[in-house]
């Protein structure tokens, strides 16, 4: 029999409460432990019982969300899903909260009692998290000296990077970048995320490193010394040209149940020089990303998977490891490593 994990609820909201755990107590695999009105009714709770996963709101009064996430992850780290608005003012403190350690972010408006296959997916990212590894948050070297000025005159490099990920992605992709010199080959990342937070996080990568950083935009060159990530609720694909790459970004139909998909990134690369290319996956959820990534390897790419003791949750990368799509598994450390000795 499967045991039981513990959920804490944290939500100024006594109908969200209430609602959020009547779902999760209609899976046996979760317990409820405590229903908080804000965060200091759910210190107390913690100290009564540890949970092994929350959910936790933004705005609250006498204390932000985002704000006691932080004390946690810094002192007791424990996984944490952030259920939250759409609001302008909400997705940047959401983005805030991927940065200082959550595992992923669901809109609320996703979860409504007519969706379906939103409260489905909230129940799978809850398991997944409580399964998950969470460790002390540090914050990651800033670079005061950024070299993009000529970005847009670089060719393109031999190689192209392309890089894939889900909950914990955020977290994960900022320790790999931040590694990295200011000369590194093209690299597209997929990362799972709500639609308008994805300029976000790449607008505060942008300013970390030493490179340049974007949101992708349809018809985008794919140039050495910047990073292209995909835009939330929207596919991004290779396109060759005679002369170039650049990328196409569309809403068409999910690919397995997610958009932006990072199959559909994979997949789009098989049509020229995939031994060009160089596949990454990362930590996440599900399966997103291993069918291409096979496909990539089985026509000449390179491909690494994250490894299981460095992945937050151990779903995407796992994945292609049983397929037999990645060639090697490796560390967020060890990728960095590996990307810079690329350009020796």
């Amino acid at each position: 029999m499967v045991k039981q994990k513990k959920i804490l609820i944290i939500d100024d909201s006594r109908y969200i409460r209430e609602y959020l755990a009547a779902l999760f107590t209609s899976d046996s695999r979760f317990r409820v432990i405590g229903m908080a009105e804000d965060p200091y009714e759910a210190v107390k709770i913690i100290a009564n019982e540890v949970p092994d996963v929350i959910s936790l709101d933004i705005e609250m009064p006498r204390m932000s969300g985002v704000r006691f996430l932080k004390k946690i992850m810094r002192q007791h780290p424990i996984p944490v899903i952030i259920i939250t608005n759409q609001s302008s003012r909400q997705i940047g403190a959401a983005m805030e909260a991927l940065n200082a350690g959550a595992v992923d972010v669901v809109s609320k408006k996703d979860i409504s009692p007519n969706d379906v296959d939103g409260k489905k997916m909230l129940i799978e990212k809850m398991w997944s998290a409580a399964n998950g590894k969470v460790s002390r948050m540090v914050a990651p070297e800033v670079h005061t000296v950024k070299n993009v000025s000529d970005a847009p005159d670089q060719k393109i490099g031999d190689k192209i990077i392309l890089m894939g990920a889900s909950s914990g992605g955020t977290q994960t992709i900022t320790k790999i970048l931040s590694a990295l010199p200011p000369s590194i080959p093209p690299i597209l990342i997929v990362q799972h995320i709500p639609e308008k937070m994805s300029f976000l996080f790449a607008q505060r990568l942008n300013e970390m490193l030493p490179f340049y950083v974007k949101e992708a935009e349809d018809g985008d060159h794919v140039r050495a010394n910047q990073v292209l990530i995909a835009q939330g609720n929207r596919h991004m694909e290779l396109r060759y040209g005679k002369n170039d790459v650049s990328v196409r970004i569309s809403q068409g139909p999910p690919l397995n149940f997610v958009r932006p998909s990072v199959d559909k990134l994979f997949f789009s690369a098989l049509s020229k020089d995939p031994e060009k290319i160089v596949a990454i996956l990362l930590t996440g959820m599900g399966r997103d990303g291993a069918h291409g990534m096979l496909q990539l390897r089985e026509k000449g790419a390179y491909t690494i998977a994250q490894d299981e003791a460095s992945s937050m949750i151990y779903g995407m990368p796992k994945a292609a490891r049983e397929l037999g799509a990645a060639k090697k598994l490796m560390s967020p450390l060890e990728i960095s490593n590996f990307i810079k000795n690329m350009l020796k």
